[in-house]
């Protein structure tokens, strides 16, 4: 949550309560956030020198005005430009795809494309040999129902990184046509 705070703060300087409102009304879709999560976030970032506040009174109320600092920026743009865990890949994937934007560059966009297609690629064979080998196993009368169901969450898994990896081969086509027109 660190890097997408830092990129919402990169966009613009943000209160908490707008903060939470882009989460809300968009981020949400692929990384949600409540206001406790956010404040742990955004304390941990001033800590870290990411990010700074200035006071601002506003209709006789005291709000903290954050914004990102250098060392924030170069923070996001290296987190941006490092290779994807495939843990929660979706959602860092979905998370470098909403602020590819702020990187300048097509080459430099098109890598982290690309690099996003094959983690999703290397995930998705992991799946279809795991299905394999399920498919081999002996299962009791007793069980088959609920391994039935158990098998049917893992083809989820498989038809999501299908999708998912179509989706992005098809952006990175986008980001190669574009790059050709430039």
């Amino acid at each position: 949550m660190e890097y997408v705070v830092l990129g919402l703060l990169i966009l613009k300087s943000q209160t908490l309560y707008e903060l939470n409102k882009a989460f809300q009304q968009g981020i949400a879709l692929f990384y949600s956030a409540s206001y406790g999560s956010l404040q742990t976030t955004l304390k941990k970032s001033l800590n870290q020198g990411h990010i700074g506040f200035r006071e601002q009174v506003d209709k006789g109320r005291n709000k903290k005005v954050y914004f990102i600092t250098e060392a924030g920026t170069k923070a996001f743009m290296e987190w941006m430009e490092a290779e994807l865990p495939t843990s929660r890949l979706e959602s860092a994937a979905l998370t470098k795809v909403f602020f590819l934007g702020l990187i300048d560059g097509a080459e430099k966009r098109r890598f982290m494309i690309q690099d996003i297609v094959e983690k999703i690629q290397s995930v998705q064979t992991d799946l279809q040999r795991m299905d394999k080998r399920l498919q081999q196993i002996q299962v009791p009368d007793a069980h088959a129902d609920t391994f039935a169901y158990q098998r049917k969450t893992l083809d989820y898994g498989i038809e999501a990184h299908r999708f998912a990896r179509r989706w992005f081969e098809d952006l990175l086509t986008e980001l190669r046509q574009l790059e050709e027109k430039a």
